[in-house]
C-alpha cells in the first residue's frame, strides 16, 4: 500500500522514535493545559537548564533511504552515503526530547530555518552517533526563540554534519508586533532549477521523516491552522530545492523558511545570486508565483 502511489505506508515501521516523541509532546502539552499558565520572563536571553542528549542509532534502513532520495529528486546521487539534509529524519526525536525539558507549550512550535555544515559524507549502513543540545533561548515580542544544534557522526568520525534548527513558540500574554526586518537589496538572480509539490507530498514527507504534524497531511485540521490549508514541511522544501543544484554545490548553507509552500503548488524556482560575496557565500532563494519567496538564505 502506498501514499498516492509513491511512498509506501510500510515506512511507518521505521518512524517509531519520532511517533513516540510526538506522542510524548502531546501528552505533556495536555498536562500543562490543566495547570495555571506559567508567565515567562520578558525580553532577553533566558537561562533554562537543558541537559544535552547523545544517542547511537541504527543506520537508516535502505528502503527508507532509497524512497527519500527518489522523493527529493536525487536518484543516482547517493549510492554509498546519506543525503546531509536527511538529518531531519533522525534528529527530530532527540530535538523533541530537548524541547520537552523546557517550560513552553510545544504543539505550536514553528521551524523558522536551519543552518548546516557538511564536514564529510555520512556513510550508509553505518550506525550514527547524534549529539543534540540547546544553544540559545531568547524572549522577544511575545515569542521564545530557540536554537538547537544537532551533530551527526559515526563512532569513527564524530562530526560529519552539523545542523542548527531555529525554532520559535508563542509565549502566554500580550504580544507586540515587533520591528519589521530590513530586507537587503536583491542580487541578480540566476535560476538553477525548478520543482513543484503535489497535494500528497506532505503525507509522503511525513512517511519519510516521521513528522506527522497535521498541517502537512490532514486537510480539515490544516484549514483551521494559521496557514489555512495544507503546507509542505520546511525541510521538505529545502531538500527538494538543494537537489536541483549540481552535486557538490555546497558544504555550508543557512536558510530561513519565510512562507510555507502550499499543497499543491505551482512551479517553484530555485535561484542563486550570480556573484558570490567576498567570503564565498552565494544568496539562495525559492521563489513562487508573483513576488512570493518561500525560502531564503545563502550557501557556499
Amino acid at each position: 500500500m502506498t501514499a498516492d502511489g509513491v511512498v509506501p505506508y510500510s515506512l511507518l515501521r521505521h518512524q517509531g522514535a519520532m511517533l513516540r516523541a510526538s506522542a510524548g509532546m502531546l501528552l505533556q502539552a495536555a498536562g500543562r493545559v490543566l495547570l495555571p499558565p506559567r508567565q515567562e520572563a520578558g525580553h532577553g536571553v533566558q537561562t533554562h537548564t537543558v541537559m544535552p542528549i547523545e544517542r547511537r542509532i541504527d543506520a537508516p534502513p535502505a528502503q527508507l533511504v532509497n524512497h527519500y532520495i527518489r522523493w527529493c529528486g536525487a536518484a543516482g546521487r547517493y549510492d554509498s552515503e546519506l543525503p546531509p539534509h536527511m538529518v531531519s529524519q533522525w534528529s527530530l526525536p532527540p530535538v523533541s526530547a530537548l524541547l520537552m525539558q523546557l517550560p513552553y507549550r510545544l504543539p505550536g512550535i514553528i521551524n523558522q530555518g536551519v543552518s548546516m555544515t557538511v564536514h564529510g559524507p555520512l556513510p550508509r549502513a553505518t550506525p550514527l552517533v547524534l549529539r543534540a543540545s540547546v544553544e540559545q533561548i531568547t524572549h522577544a515580542d511575545g515569542w521564545a526563540r530557540i536554537v538547537v544544534a544537532v551533530v551527526t557522526g559515526t563512532a569513527r568520525q564524530a562530526c560529519l554534519v552539523e545542523a542548527r534548527l531555529r525554532l520559535r513558540v508563542r509565549l502566554p500574554g500580550a504580544r507586540s508586533a515587533g520591528a519589521a526586518p530590513v530586507r537587503p537589496p536583491d542580487p541578480e538572480w540566476l535560476t538553477a532549477g525548478s520543482w513543484h509539490a503535489e497535494a500528497g507530498d506532505g503525507l509522503r514527507f511525513a512517511l519519510l521523516t516521521g513528522d506527522f504534524n497535521p498541517i502537512h497531511w490532514c486537510g480539515p485540521l490544516a484549514r483551521r491552522s494559521l496557514f489555512g490549508g495544507l503546507v509542505l514541511h520546511g525541510f521538505g522544501s529545502l531538500a527538494r530545492s538543494v537537489e536541483t543544484l549540481a552535486p557538490g554545490s555546497y558544504t555550508e548553507l543557512d536558510v530561513r523558511f519565510l512562507r510555507p509552500v502550499a499543497l499543491p503548488s505551482g512551479a517553484l524556482s530555485v535561484q542563486l545570486a550570480q556573484q558570490a560575496d567576498t567570503d564565498g557565500w552565494r544568496a539562495l532563494r525559492l521563489a513562487g508565483a508573483g513576488e512570493a519567496v518561500h525560502l531564503a538564505g545563502r550557501l557556499r
